[in-house]
């Protein structure tokens, strides 16, 4: 998780709650996108993160 993802977490739920609050489905589906984005950002550096420490605990094992 990185301070980039949180953000579009934070701003996306806000957006999505200011549309709730007005009446507007736009910002509020845009918010809703957002918010999905930022934690499929954080799904996909999780992934890669785990990837990476497998393969570095192959190399130390082949060594």
């Amino acid at each position: 998780m990185n301070l980039e993802n949180t953000k579009d977490k934070i701003v996306g739920k806000a957006t999505e709650l200011k549309g709730k609050a007005t009446g507007s489905k736009l910002d509020e589906l845009k918010g809703k996108a957002q918010n999905f984005f930022g934690k499929a950002k954080d799904s996909f550096d999780e992934a890669r993160r785990k990837s990476e420490e497998r393969r570095s605990q192959r190399e130390n094992e082949n060594k």
